[in-house]
This record gives C-alpha cells, structure tokens and sequence, in this order.
C-alpha cells in the first residue's frame, strides 16, 4: 500500500500538480477517520482537502491530501 502511494505521489508529481498539492501517510494504529481527520488537518492546516484510513504491510496508515 505505502508503495502504490508512492507511486500515485511521484505521478501526481509528473503529470502536473499545482505548487501546493500534496500528499501524505501517517502511521496510526488503529485508524479511525474522526481522528484521521483531525491529524491531517493539524499536519496540513489549511491545504487540508481529504482524509482516508488505509492498511498496508507496515500496519494502518491515515492518507492525507492536501
């Protein structure tokens, strides 16, 4: 999983994307999305967009986009 986002970062990255964009994973075992949000909104302040819970072999990530 965390290499698919890898891969979905570095295309947004050659396809494009507007200075400012981004995305991120962080490790939170276990995920909840009322707390997903909270962190994500606290990394990306206000570029926050979207967040999402994920599992990948290291555990549950919280996906942030920005």
């Amino acid at each position: 999983m965390l290499m698919m986002l890898m891969v979905v970062v570095v295309g947004m990255l050659v396809l494009g994307v507007h200075s400012g964009e981004c995305a991120i994973a962080i490790p939170m075992n276990p995920c909840t999305l009322p707390q997903c949000v909270t962190e994500c909104k606290k990394a990306l302040q206000a570029k926050y967009m979207s967040a999402s819970c994920a599992t990948s072999s290291q555990g549950k990530l919280c996906i942030c986009l920005g």
